[in-house]
């Protein structure tokens, strides 16, 4: 993030609260309580409890960081932390930091503060910056080092996040290290899913989460999707899969729900399919900053927290059964969450005592 964005941060949170509050009224006549949903709820969370400071602002960890961070996942009903712990190097190796001894006593301490927290280092990085699943030497590199990240910080399992940015856009281009290869784009899917495959042999208890974009057709994310047959090959390898319901692209509300109805058959088609562990689908929504060049791929008025959350649960009311399929809610991203919007995400997803 750069420091414009810095500058800004405080004017556009409080705009975007501003902004909740008249969402949270229009939507009043919309809930419903028959939540036909799950409760495995997961949010990805910035790498100062493995690092030991906030890289973007120098912000040393603190225990009352943790004991902050352990009493909102308790309190929210969120089951999995995905901190991050560095992307995969260049080599395939992660950076030194999630090794150390402050990653170790971060996680024990939360372990110990809620104890039902299913810590799972979040990994991965983007094809062809610091990603390459087509090279022999890096897939290895980065098995060996997941497998030790597992190991060192005592945990369950891991969550891998694969990314393949779309070339075409002047502000995600500059992403790109190295430019996208004839045949690239075509063996992305493959090379994920050998990727994962590889580590199910590796690690056949681990608990493997994994995360795609949404497979809805009118959304336009700045990611590679993952067609639906690709899909049922990944999940034989995972135990959790979340979907990305945001930066759709999408402005019209009728769109936004017919294409949430379309992800959600398409998370039934994947929970009919013959897996050898049962897996977990989850699909996610946005907690940020939406700043002015992203705008075209997040519309407020659609992707805000109330609308978002409630227009994934009238699809499930309307879907064609009462078999419960859509696990949980996946959130990006804690570091922007504000305590208005975790308030906003218990009243409409998780519920209140």
């Amino acid at each position: 993030m750069n420091k414009n964005i810095y500058t800004f941060k405080s004017l556009i949170q409080t705009t975007t609260f501003l902004f909740i509050l008249v969402a949270t009224s229009c939507t009043d006549s919309r809930r419903n309580n028959n939540h036909n949903h799950g409760q495995e709820n997961a949010i990805w969370t910035e790498s100062i409890y493995l690092r030991g400071y906030k890289p973007s602002t120098g912000e040393e960890l603190t225990p009352a960081h943790i004991r902050k961070y352990a009493n909102t996942l308790k309190e929210n009903n969120f089951k999995y932390a995905y901190l991050f712990a560095g992307p995969y190097q260049n080599d395939g190796h992660l950076p030194s930091y999630s090794f150390s001894e402050t990653a170790v006593q971060s996680v024990k301490q939360l372990q110990e503060l809620y104890p039902e927290i299913v810590i799972l280092p979040w990994v991965g990085g983007i094809q062809n910056k610091t990603v390459y699943l087509d090279d022999s030497t890096w897939v290895q590199n980065a098995l060996i080092d997941t497998k030790k990240l597992i190991d060192t910080l005592n945990v369950q399992g891991v969550h891998i996040d694969f990314e393949y940015i779309i070339p075409g856009d002047w502000l995600l281009d500059r992403e790109l290290v190295r430019k996208e290869k004839p045949g690239d784009r075509e063996n992305y899917a493959n090379n994920v899913n050998n990727f994962h495959e590889k580590l199910r042999e590796l690690l056949p208890e681990a608990f493997i989460s994994s995360v795609v974009v949404a497979t809805s057709p009118d959304t336009k994310p700045w990611k590679k999707k993952t067609d639906l047959d690709e899909l049922k090959v990944l999940v034989q390898y995972i135990d959790q899969l979340s979907f990305l319901y945001y930066d759709t692209f999408i402005k019209s509300q009728d769109v936004f729900e017919r294409n949430c109805k379309h992800l959600i058959e398409d998370i039934i088609k994947l929970k009919n399919t013959p897996t050898p562990k049962p897996v977990q689908y989850l699909i996610a929504i946005g907690t940020f900053i939406n700043v002015p060049a992203l705008h075209k791929y997040r519309d407020m008025d659609i992707e805000n927290i109330p609308n978002s959350i409630l227009t994934i649960q009238e699809s499930l009311e309307n879907s064609d059964t009462t078999r419960q399929f859509v696990d949980g809610l996946s959130v990006f991203c804690d570091w922007q969450t504000s305590d208005e919007e975790w308030d906003l995400i218990r009243e409409y997803w998780v519920g209140r005592e």
